[in-house]
């Protein structure tokens, strides 16, 4: 099935950011939308009555984890967060979620989400709960959840990826790490290297004001002047709690 007849489903409680999202989908017509729900009971009988291929949720329902729904549903679809708050997101590494999209959704970011999707539908059936990263560490290979990383670095044909055992190497390009370490909840903090975004603790400028980022599992991070202003753009839209 191609991306042209994806049947969609959007959870989302607050009225103007229904509204305004339809707005946003209206760009993309290979969309349809099939219904809506402003709270995770009445996705749930709808979608166990009527599966959809797509659903956008939203990570914060009312009271609620929108990522609750997800282990309710006899037929999980391909789904795209909907998230105001990045570090929320980290439990949905282990379901295998398409894209985390940061609130309000913007149409080039929710082109880039869905061509993901559309990539997901034709190469295989989402399958929730697989390791996404498979790694060598200490001689032994390993299946990590993209929660597993705290961060991630190019070394030519490998890329190292940090995670709270130690480190881990990935025979793979940056590119192809980058596309399952998505954006907003992997932030890239110079060419080739990504960092956990619930993993900065805070920031602070060196003696020559280069900006550092203070995280929780090592020393600061040092990022690259072409990358400061993208970093502290993400770091003042959602301050760090």
């Amino acid at each position: 099935m191609s991306l042209t007849s994806l049947a969609a489903y959007l959870v989302e409680d607050e009225p103007l950011c229904r509204a305004d999202f339809r707005q946003t989908l209206r760009a993309f017509p290979e969309i349809r939308l099939v219904g809506e729900a402003d709270n995770l009971a009445t996705a749930r009988r709808f979608l166990t009555g009527q599966p959809v291929d797509l659903l956008f949720l939203d990570l914060s329902v009312g009271r609620e984890n929108g990522l609750d729904l997800l282990e309710k549903l006899p037929r999980r679809p391909l789904v795209i967060a909907l998230t105001a708050h990045p570090q929320h997101a980290v439990r949905g590494f282990s379901l295998d979620l398409v894209d985390y999209i940061l609130k309000p959704v913007e149409e080039d970011r929710l082109r880039s989400a869905l061509e993901k999707a559309r990539l997901r539908k034709i190469s295989s059936p989402l399958q929730p709960g697989k390791a996404s990263l498979l790694a060598e560490m200490d001689g032994e290979k390993i299946s990590l959840e993209p929660g597993d990383v705290l961060g991630a670095e190019s070394m030519g044909n490998y890329v190292l990826l940090q995670t709270p055992r130690g480190k881990a190497v990935k025979r793979a390009t940056f590119q192809q790490i980058r596309q399952t370490l998505v954006a907003p909840l992997f932030l890239e903090t110079a060419r080739g290297r990504l960092v956990a975004r619930h993993q900065i603790t805070g920031w602070r400028r060196d003696a020559v004001g280069r900006l550092l980022l203070q995280v929780s599992f090592g020393p600061p991070i040092r990022v690259s002047r072409n990358h400061a202003s993208h970093i502290l753009a993400d770091l003042e839209k959602d301050p760090i709690p």
